[in-house]
C-alpha cells in the first residue's frame, strides 16, 4: 500500500514525485563541520597527473519521438431540471468548419498529504506544480450534425509561480518550451460531450512525457449542455464517473444554471460534488472520498471553445487494508486540480 500511495515517511503522490525528480537541479546538502587539521607530518609527493586527458562519454539527452498520449472519453448523463424563462434557444457547440480561435490553457495540479494525528511538521507535505500555460490556435476541421472535429496547435508556452511548488521554474519553463508544436485533437459533440482526445508531439525532449502526462490529468472537459432549448434561469445536472488522477474511481455531479444571455453570449455557473465508494488499491484501503468544485463560463454561439474556469478539490484517506497492529497509520490526502480556458 505505502509503496504506491503513501508511507509514514510521507511519500508523494506519483505524478508530483516524478515531476519534482525530473526537474530537480541538485541542491547541495550541508555536511558536518570539518575536522581539525592533523599535526604536521612528512608529506608524501602526490603522483603527477596523467598529461593525457580522459574523455568521458557524454550522456545523451537527445530528444526521442514522436510522443502520443490519449485522454479517454467520459460518459456523461445530462438531466434538464428547469428549462428557464422567456424565449428558449438551443445551447450547443456549433462552430463553422475552418473557423479558428486563439486559445490559452492554464492548468494547475497539487497534492497535500498529512499523517493523521501527527503534530510533527515533517509529517505534512504540500506539493504543487507551477501553473502550465499553453497557448495556440484552435481550428475546426470538420462539422457534422452531432458535433465537430478540432485540433489545437500549441505555439507558445509559459509557467506561472505557484506557492508550495517544488519544481525549479527555469528548468520547468525550459521543458515546457520543448512542447511547442503539441497538437491536441479530438471530437466535441453538439452537447459538449468529448470523445477521445489525442495529444501528439512530433519531437519530444527530456521530461516531455511527464509534462504531457500532467496536461492529460488536468485537461478540462467542455461543460456538458442540455439538448433541449433553454432560457435564462435554466438548470440542469450532469453526472460523470471517472478515475481521478488516474487512480480513484469517483462520481462527479455538477449542477449548472444559465445566469445571463445577451447577443448570443451565455453566462453559466456550476457547482460540483464528488463522491466515491471505499476501494482497495494494491494492498491499501481508500476511504472517505469527497470533493467540491466550481465552474464559471461564457459561451458564445458559433464558437468552438468557451471561456471558463474550473476548480476541483477532492479529499480521501489511505490506510492498510488489513492492519496487522491496532491503530494503523492513516494518510489524509487532498488533490487540487484547476483549469482556466481563455478563448477569443
Amino acid at each position: 500500500m505505502y509503496g504506491v500511495l503513501a508511507s509514514v515517511g510521507m511519500k508523494r503522490l506519483a505524478l508530483v514525485s516524478v515531476l519534482v525528480g525530473a526537474f530537480a537541479c541538485g541542491n547541495k546538502a550541508k555536511g558536518p563541520p570539518l575536522a581539525p587539521l592533523p599535526p604536521d607530518e612528512k608529506v608524501e609527493e602526490l603522483p603527477k597527473p596523467d598529461p593525457t586527458p580522459k574523455v568521458e562519454e557524454p550522456v545523451s539527452k537527445a530528444p526521442v519521438g514522436p510522443l502520443d498520449l490519449k485522454i479517454a472519453a467520459r460518459t456523461i448523463t445530462v438531466k434538464l431540471l428547469n428549462p428557464g424563462r422567456g424565449k428558449r434557444l438551443p445551447l450547443k457547440v456549433a462552430p463553422k468548419q475552418g473557423g479558428t480561435q486563439a486559445v490559452e490553457l492554464a492548468l494547475d495540479f497539487g497534492v497535500t498529504q498529512s499523517l493523521r494525528g501527527s503534530k510533527d511538521p515533517e509529517d505534512t507535505a504540500v506539493d504543487y506544480v507551477p501553473t502550465v500555460v499553453l497557448s495556440g490556435k484552435a481550428e475546426t476541421k470538420a462539422v457534422a450534425a452531432d458535433g465537430a472535429d478540432f485540433v489545437l496547435t500549441v505555439d507558445k508556452t509559459d509557467a506561472l509561480e505557484m506557492k508550495d511548488a517544488k519544481v525549479p521554474m527555469a528548468k520547468f519553463r525550459e521543458v515546457l518550451a520543448s512542447t511547442v508544436g503539441l497538437q491536441i485533437s479530438g471530437k466535441i459533440g453538439a452537447n459538449g460531450a468529448t470523445g477521445e482526445i489525442t495529444m501528439h508531439l512530433e519531437k519530444q525532449a527530456e521530461a516531455s512525457a511527464q509534462v504531457l502526462d500532467l496536461v492529460r490529468l488536468t485537461m478540462p472537459s467542455w461543460p456538458p449542455l442540455p439538448t433541449e432549448p433553454v432560457g435564462v434561469g435554466a438548470k440542469w445536472q450532469a453526472t460523470t464517473e471517472f478515475k481521478l488522477a488516474d487512480r480513484l474511481d469517483v462520481k462527479a455531479i455538477t449542477d449548472y444554471e444559465v445566469t445571463a444571455f445577451k447577443a448570443g453570449v451565455w453566462t453559466i455557473k456550476g457547482t460540483t460534488k464528488v463522491t466515491g465508494a471505499d476501494q482497495l488499491m494494491q494492498g491499501g484501503k481508500i476511504s472517505k472520498i469527497a470533493g467540491t468544485g466550481t465552474v464559471e463560463l461564457t459561451f458564445t454561439d458559433g464558437q468552438l471553445f468557451p471561456t471558463f474556469k474550473q476548480r476541483l478539490e477532492t479529499t480521501f484517506s489511505a490506510s492498510e487494508a488489513e492492519p496487522k497492529a491496532p491503530n494503523p497509520p492513516t494518510i489524509d490526502f487532498k488533490i487540487a486540480i484547476g483549469a482556466a480556458v481563455t478563448a477569443k
